[in-house]
């Protein structure tokens, strides 16, 4: 039998490709990591321990694509002094 769209839809539905569980599975760890953030008590986090919590959510907080550019910073200015 050769390949074809519809030999590729059957084979796909024999296989059960995307019926997989991931989404449902990526939403359970969701709402279980919604709650335990929500038990976190900050104010009770030591200095360290309130460092390693913000390095652990930046990345989900930043994007990671968002850059910002050091050349764009002006390198002259003029200082005018009024008396």
């Amino acid at each position: 039998m050769p390949f074809n769209s519809e030999s590729a839809s059957l084979g796909g539905q024999k296989s059960k490709r995307g019926m997989s569980l991931a989404t449902e599975v990526r939403n359970q760890i969701t709402e279980v990591a919604e709650e335990l953030i929500k038990a976190i008590d900050i104010p009770s986090l030591s200095n360290k321990d309130k460092v390693l919590y913000l390095k652990a959510i930046m990345p989900f907080i930043l994007s990671k694509n968002e850059r910002i550019d050091t050349n764009q910073m002006p390198t002259e200015f003029q200082i005018e002094i009024i008396q």
